[in-house]
């Protein structure tokens, strides 16, 4: 597809708007600026729209999402049980950076909370925001526009760069406001707390409204980092490719002191700096930088606080574009979400393990039986054993042969029930060529459905084998291909569990092991 970039600076915004928000009621994906990033849209009531983002963005299914609506008209047909500190907060900030955490009615599908019982939802604060949710008129989830793990995107050009060609529409407001996401706050703990800092701070709502909360650095449990009810808590964030290291003068030495040894210890690297204008001055002035190869990326010396924030992701971004090594970024004290972001940002120089992300796709006929149930088998062993593995799978299923919607046949949901998965809320997909192009690992139910792919794409027919070839099972009661229990008994259906159940224990050993390096 074409990318169509809408630039509203110039003529009748509402009529330039129409587009887009026609396809986000579609389902369709639109990048947008907000006063804090740019957003990746979907229409929040449209499961296979909000899955889009999560493939568009390689991001992982239990990162939830936070829905934008234009006001808080609608607010009580995505949450219920609303405290009243919401209305004061929404009165005091609102529109505006801040995103609150509230229980979620059944409106909203499931893949948006990431399961949860909880929903994150905010009212942005910008002009374009606000038209094309309004005029969309539906809730509209809108993660960073970036691919995951990248430097979130300030500007319509990050955009460009992460998903030309991939998304209808990109809407283009020039540079955001502020420049890091917003606040977000949880009304649904016994004491409201902030799980992620943004512009708004807890000293800004008790002055404002009265409202005690726990700021982030007290507001967090392990349980949080676990099931995270806000973004950018779990996973790695904001890290360009190259290494970044925190730089800062104290009382007994200035930054410029912090950067020449630091510059020193890098000797035969190229570096990038990200600091104020009036260090790079003194650092040009007072320090012999010699024939380094050097490229600076500046924020003011005036307002540190804002103009870092501000320009944290641009400077990571144009920085890799230049090809430097290693990042020296100045640290500001007492920034708080400023520096939230430089630290998730120098996490990149030893990421957890979870964040190599691959993506293994089950291929049956019609998506209703065998497939489903290898990828749920494949994701409840993913979760067991998840945390002794480098990698984090994304799990997919299709149908070579079946349309897009169809529920799981009964006896694969009951089979898959007794031992406590639950695929009733499966829908088949139809296989596609995106599908296909996407996945690290294809594993076809049978031989002939191998044979097909592979001379579809014999380019890449090395990542297309049968479940038991990608599971060396070379026994006979494993090598036979996993036959189709479709319109037999339950008793059929115990038996395909059993034997997808034995040959994803084995798969899993092998595809970890064939990956990790």
């Amino acid at each position: 597809m074409k990318t169509e970039v809408v630039r509203v600076s110039t003529g009748n915004v509402a009529e330039l708007l129409q587009a887009p928000a026609s396809a986000l009621r579609r389902g369709e994906i639109v990048a947008f600026p907000t006063e804090t990033v740019y957003g990746l849209g979907a229409n929040a009531l449209i499961e296979a729209a909000v899955q889009q983002i999560f493939l568009l963005k390689g991001r992982p299914q239990d990162n939830p999402l936070i829905v934008h609506l234009a006001d808080k008209t609608k607010i009580e047909q995505l949450a219920k049980n609303i405290p009243q500190e919401f209305y004061q907060l929404y009165e005091a900030f609102c529109p505006g950076p801040l995103t609150f955490i509230l229980e979620k009615t059944d409106l909203l599908p499931e893949i948006v909370s990431a399961g949860l019982s909880t929903v994150a939802i905010r009212f942005p604060d910008q002009r374009v925001s606000q038209e094309l949710l309004r005029l969309a008129d539906v809730p509209v989830v809108a993660p960073s526009a970036n691919i995951s793990g990248r430097p979130s995107a300030t500007r319509a050009s990050h955009v460009l760069d992460d998903f030309e060609d991939k998304i209808p529409f990109i809407v283009d407001d020039g540079a955001t406001e502020l420049g890091v996401e917003s606040t977000v706050l949880d009304l649904c703990s016994q004491v409201p707390r902030i799980l992620r800092p943004g512009v708004i701070t807890a000293d800004d709502i008790r002055v404002r409204t009265g409202i005690e909360v726990l700021p982030f650095s007290e507001g967090l449990n392990e349980t949080d980092l676990r099931r995270p009810a806000s973004p950018g808590l779990k996973y790695r964030h904001y890290s360009p490719e190259a290494k970044v290291i925190q730089v800062c003068g104290d009382h007994e030495k200035s930054l410029e002191t912090v950067v020449l040894s630091v510059l020193k210890q890098h000797s035969n690297q190229k570096l990038g700096l990200f600091i104020n204008e009036e260090s790079w001055n003194k650092l040009r002035l007072e320090a012999d930088i010699g024939e380094r190869e050097v490229v600076e990326y500046l924020f003011s010396a005036e307002n540190p606080h804002g103009s870092a924030a501000h320009e944290l992701y641009a400077a990571l971004r144009a920085l890799d574009a230049a090809g430097v090594d290693v990042i020296l970024a100045e640290a500001v004290p007492g920034a708080e979400a400023y520096m939230n972001r430089l630290d998730r940002a120098c996490a990149s120089e030893s990421p957890p393990v979870q964040e190599q992300v691959k993506k293994i796709l089950f291929v049956c006929t019609g998506n209703t039986c065998r497939s489903p149930m290898a990828a749920a088998l494949f994701n409840a062993y993913a979760e067991e054993k998840q945390q002794a593995s480098p990698i984090r799978w994304r799990v997919l299923s299709a149908g070579l042969h079946t349309m897009d919607g169809l529920a799981a046949s009964d006896h694969a949901v009951s089979v898959l029930r007794e031992i406590g998965i639950d695929i009733s809320r499966h829908k088949s997909a139809q296989l596609t060529e995106e599908m296909l192009a996407e996945a690290d690992i294809i594993a076809t139910m049978t031989r002939s459905q191998r044979d097909l792919l592979q001379a579809f794409l014999p380019e890449q027919e090395n990542k297309i084998k049968t479940l038991s070839e990608w599971a060396l099972e070379q026994e006979a009661d494993f090598a036979r291909d996993v036959s189709d229990p479709f319109a037999q008994s339950e008793a059929v259906y115990r038996e395909t569990r059993n034997q997808l159940q034995a040959l994803i224990e084995s798969l899993w050993q092998q595809i970890n092991l064939l990956h990790a390096e």
